[in-house]
């Protein structure tokens, strides 16, 4: 774990989260957007529903690190998106989160400071198998580090078989896929 949250920490950053969101439904239904508004509504259900869903990995170690992770000053904007049936994934858990914290330092490192850089980081859960994507969308200044890092990585992490890679100048995708996922 990077950090220990006290009650009043985590209290304190998901009460300005909230408030941040109340602000742009009350700020968009003053000026008459009801529809932009209701979209916001939409899209705090969703975060709740992925963010519900992660927590139900059996992963806590994990949750936290990527539930509070936003909360922490870092050159990418992070999204955790879960899908499909839940899955006891515990006894990949201190692997997930080096994975997690190996490929977010790297591509932090490799991001303009200045861009709006937003990671999507999708678990998608299949019958007989895990696949964990991330997709980097801003300004990758430093590609050639972002291809050592991927070799790197297939190094050092047997668990999971890399399905799909590429390296642009304004994207990075990165597929992992964990077999034999425990129920």
């Amino acid at each position: 774990m990077s950090r220990d949250w006290s009650t009043l920490e985590v209290l304190r950053h998901a009460r300005h989260d909230w408030l941040n969101q109340l602000q742009l439904i009350k700020a968009n239904l003053s000026l008459g957007r009801t529809e932009r508004a209701n979209e916001i509504i939409e899209e705090i259900i969703l975060f709740s529903r992925h963010e519900s869903s992660l927590m139900n990995l059996k992963v806590p170690e994990l949750a936290e690190y990527l539930i509070t992770f936003n909360w922490l000053k870092h050159p990418i904007i992070l999204e955790t998106r879960v899908s499909g049936e839940a899955k006891n994934l515990s006894f990949a858990e201190n692997e997930l989160l080096d994975v997690c914290r190996f490929l977010f330092d790297m591509i932090s490192q490799a991001v303009s400071p200045l861009a709006e850089n937003r990671l999507v980081f999708t678990i998608a859960n299949q019958k007989d198998f895990s696949s964990f994507m991330y997709r980097l969308t801003g300004s990758i200044h430093n590609e050639e580090a972002v291809k050592k890092g991927f070799e790197h990585f297939q190094k050092t992490h047997k668990l999971f078989d890399v399905i799909e890679s590429y390296i642009h100048s304004d994207e990075v995708f990165l597929v992992l896929q964990l077999e034999n996922a425990k129920n």
